[in-house]
């Protein structure tokens, strides 16, 4: 079965992003991170450009300044 940008992997991008605090990756860092962990688990899957949507969510959510 071909891994596929799943909320799993999703979940994992937001652990990632958040383990880089303060010094967040920008956004083409975020897709290049899930190009890479979809091609080491031998997937061949090319991003949507719904799941760059989502991966643009994910990292304006947690990134944001939150505390102003």
């Amino acid at each position: 079965m071909e891994l596929k940008f799943t909320w799993f992997v999703s979940n994992q991008l937001q652990d990632w992003i958040v383990s880089k605090k303060p010094e967040y990756p920008n956004l083409e860092e975020c897709i290049a991170w899930v190009e890479e962990k979809l091609k080491r688990d031998g997937s061949n899957y090319e991003l949507t450009k719904q799941d760059l949507e989502d991966i643009e969510l994910a990292h304006e959510f947690h990134t944001s300044d939150m505390s102003s």
